[in-house]
């Protein structure tokens, strides 16, 4: 047998002949099954006569014996949707002159009743006058071919709606950048036609100052090997376009890389988004970071050079100067502050500052800095002055502690600032006890014209007693002058030295109008006869409490402002009157309650308005240089203030002025003024008994002529007195008196021991024996230790002195007859 396409020997005989076609048939038929290819024939010279081979018959689920199958079982088979379609298409072929036909339709199988897709490829034999004779041809099942076909142009036109509904712009490319497809979106964008879209070049689209990266960036994109792990990643560029109205937005288009069945790089699929908003909020925030960055370096510098200026302002500084963190430990200290205690930053960084070296020689002091803390901690300013026993010396600080805001309105730490005001409070005590001592120079002058009126007084009644025919009548009356003279000089002595005495406030109650009648009196020769003097008492019975002293200077004070406001001449008016409430002065509220006032009113020029807020100031003064200190007003304020009261200034130019005084008005038994004037005057309580007791005395006196006048006056009077000349005579007296003194009457100021200390040890030692004391000088009463001890003040009166005796005796007669008790 031979091999398929061989040439039949024609020497062979008739059974081999036809034994051979009947091989290549076999043949023709196994490669026909294997391929899947139905053979079909018709014959065309009258009617359709069709001969099916067994493949066809398989493609068409047909039965092997339908191998005759007619025309019309043919086109019953075709799908109904391609029937007409197809049969008009074979009919038209077969009356034409064609003689190639191809068809692809529907049957449905007979069979299994499935609808599969054919495929004919046939040739039409024809005579020469192109009648039809043989169509030959072969059926091919493209069913398989056909779905995928389907699927696919399926797949492409969901893609392509999806694509075209996208909001952003889309495009499938060749690896030469030719687009492939554009969605509308990218149409759009260029404002372009979907053919010119694809034809365009969005290279000539791209801003300049991206093109040339970008560029080099794609082509090596481009030229990327087969797929790998980095062909799998996109390809992101973010860069300008020109859109279609000539604007230029910014986008980042993310590309995908594409291969085909081998692995082959054919292009790009990508997409766009309009990233122009963020890009410019970038670009922005990238503009501010560095205007941010740049201000920062600014504000750094800028701080660390005012942390050197602070550094350096703050060690020159002659403050002490303390930063302490919220529970009040040390985190800095300055030069001056580390160099009063001798110390450095590390020695005392993170103590608590009440426990620190500044405070550490001084006692008492940490309950007092722990309370400024305290009250700086909360947010409030704390000050407080303190005197500090420093390594170098005592010193006077004024501290001031400050609470350190946070930004959200805590409290991080407390600055505490410390001034050294040593020199300053003494320079300020000098200064008012020389405006003390001008006050009391410009009053020498009036007390000396008076002094000199009653010792003319005095030397004309005692010129007249030494004559020795004076008649009795006349002598008496001369006697009675010089009593009277003393008793004058006597009041006027206490005012002067009262007004001039220096020692802290001693709070006693006083019958102010008592009390102006005797400034009043002082004051008039010192005013001059061109200043009318007037002494309103409106009230004449109300009694306040404070230091005597210090009224009378605070008045006599305004009253030497009044008279230098008129220089001139004019009217000064001194009023006493009484109120039930302070009014608001200097922004601060109204005081309630019984008040006595003191005004004194002038006639001079006034005070400008722009001064008042500084008349009361220390030093401030508006008199030329010489002429004032500047502490009258600030004592007066300071005075009226310390006690409980209140200075008010009215004033207009032009007008005059009005300085007021309050003190608190207290009410006390017996303070009637006819009582408090009758038992003045006769200078004893009206209610005493006579002084009939005899007592043991000791009189303590250095001075020679007071001792014997004293002793022989009191021995006069009855009593048993012994002089002792000092206090050292008066302490051996007292060991050897048998029986013991029952009174010892000594002066304060005296040589070796002072009159205080002896009372002292007397009363110690001699708890039996009485005490009284005596002096002149007012600078003695100031020790608070003599307020233990009855005072009689020099000079005294024989009467008021046994009163005095009469009244220590009794209290001790009370003492010993009252049960002892807690």
């Amino acid at each position: 047998m031979s091999a398929p396409g061989q040439k039949i020997n024609p020497a062979l005989d008739v059974h081999e002949l036809i034994g051979e076609l009947r091989a290549r048939e076999a043949e023709l038929a196994l490669i026909h099954r294997i391929a899947g290819v139905g053979g079909l024939e018709v014959d065309l010279r009258d009617g359709f006569r069709n001969r099916r081979s067994p493949e066809y018959l398989t493609i068409h689920g047909l039965s092997p014996t339908a191998t005759d199958e007619s025309h019309e079982a043919w086109v019953a088979r075709l799908h109904p949707d391609d029937r007409l379609r197809v049969e008009r298409q074979f009919l038209d072929a077969v009356a034409g002159t064609t003689r190639d036909y191809s068809a692809e339709y529907r049957i449905v199988r007979p069979s299994d009743g499935q609808t599969r897709w054919v495929k004919v490829v046939a040739r039409i034999e024809r005579d020469p006058e192109d009648r039809p004779l043989r169509l030959i041809g072969a059926h091919f099942d493209v069913t398989d071919a056909k779905l995928a076909e389907q699927a696919l142009r399926e797949s492409e036109e969901r893609f392509r709606i999806i694509a075209n509904n996208a909001p952003i712009p889309m495009w499938v490319t060749k690896l030469d950048g030719e687009r492939l497809f554009v969605n509308q979106a990218y149409a759009e964008f260029f404002g372009l036609s979907y053919q010119d879209a694809l034809n365009l070049d969005w290279r000539s689209r791209v801003h300049p100052e991206d093109a040339a990266p970008i560029l080099k960036a794609e082509e090596l994109r481009r030229l990327a090997p087969a797929p790998d792990a980095s062909a799998d990643s996109p390809f992101v560029l973010e860069i300008r376009i020109l859109r279609a109205e000539g604007e230029w937005r910014w986008v980042k288009a993310v590309s995908q890389a594409r291969f085909d069945e081998h692995g082959r790089h054919v292009g790009f699929i990508g997409i766009a988004h309009d990233i122009t908003i963020a890009k410019e909020a970038e670009i922005e925030l990238r503009r501010l970071n560095e205007i941010l960055e740049q201000r920062i370096r600014e504000r750094t510098f800028q701080l660390e050079a005012r942390e050197a200026q602070m550094r350096t302002i703050l060690d020159t500084s002659n403050q002490y100067q303390c930063l302490l963190d919220r529970e009040g430990r040390i985190q800095f200290a300055n030069r001056t502050a580390l160099a009063s205690i001798g110390s450095n930053l590390d020695e005392v960084f993170g103590k608590f500052f009440w426990e620190s070296p500044w405070f550490a020689r001084t006692a008492q002091t940490e309950g007092a800095i722990r309370e400024l803390f305290r009250v700086a901690s909360r947010g409030e300013l704390a000050r407080s002055e303190l005197s500090l026993d420093l390594p170098a010396a005592r010193r006077i600080l004024e501290i001031v502690m400050r609470p350190i805001a946070e930004t959200g309105g805590g409290i991080s730490g407390v600055l505490v600032e410390g001034v050294d005001v040593t020199e300053r409070r003494h320079n300020e005590e000098a200064l008012r006890q020389s405006q003390k001592m001008e006050a009391v120079g410009q009053l020498t002058g009036g007390v000396a014209h008076d002094f000199n009126n009653l010792l003319t007084i005095l030397n004309s009644a005692t010129e007249f007693l030494q004559k020795p025919d004076l008649p009795a009548d006349r002598r008496q009356r001369y006697l009675e002058i010089i009593s009277d003279t003393v008793v004058r000089a006597t009041k006027l002595t206490s005012q002067l030295l009262a007004f001039a005495r220096r020692h802290p406030m001693l709070p006693q109650s006083f019958n102010v109008a008592t009390q102006m009648e005797s400034i009043v009196e002082l004051l008039q020769p010192v005013l001059g006869s061109a200043i009318s003097v007037d002494l309103d008492l409106q009230s004449r019975d109300g009694i306040a409490v404070a230091d005597v002293g210090q009224f009378e200077t605070a008045v006599v004070n305004l009253a030497l402002n009044a008279r230098d406001a008129m220089p001139n001449g004019g009217k000064l008016t001194f009023r006493v009157s009484d109120v039930d409430a302070v009014p608001p002065v200097r922004g601060e509220t109204a005081k309630n309650g019984d008040f006595v006032v003191v005004s004194v009113i002038d006639t001079g020029a006034g005070i400008d308005p722009q001064l008042l807020a500084r008349i009361f100031e220390p030093f401030f003064t508006t008199k030329q240089s010489g002429k004032g200190t500047g502490l009258g007003l600030s004592q007066a304020f300071g005075f009226s203030k310390q006690s409980g009261g209140e200075l008010e200034v009215r004033s207009e130019p032009g007008q005059g002025s009005t300085f007021s005084i309050y003190l608190p008005r207290v009410n006390l038994p017996g303070s009637a003024p006819e009582n408090a004037e009758a038992a003045s005057s006769k200078g004893e309580n009206p209610e005493r008994r006579s002084p009939e007791p005899s007592y043991r005395i000791l009189l303590v006196e250095d001075n020679e002529e007071i001792g014997m006048l004293a002793t022989e006056q009191l021995q006069a009077l009855g009593q048993d007195v012994h002089w002792a000349r000092d206090a050292n005579d008066a302490l051996v007296q007292l060991e050897t008196a048998r029986p013991e003194f029952e009174i010892m009457f000594s002066d304060i100021v005296m040589p070796g021991m002072s009159g205080i200390d002896l009372a002292d040890h007397v009363s110690r030692k001699y708890p039996r024996i009485g005490v009284v004391l005596t002096t002149g000088y007012s600078q003695a009463l100031s020790e608070n230790r003599g307020a233990r001890f009855p005072l009689v003040n020099k000079p005294y009166a024989m009467s008021t002195l046994l009163e005095t005796f009469l009244d220590v005796m009794a209290g001790r007669e009370r003492q010993r007859r009252e049960p002892a008790g807690d």
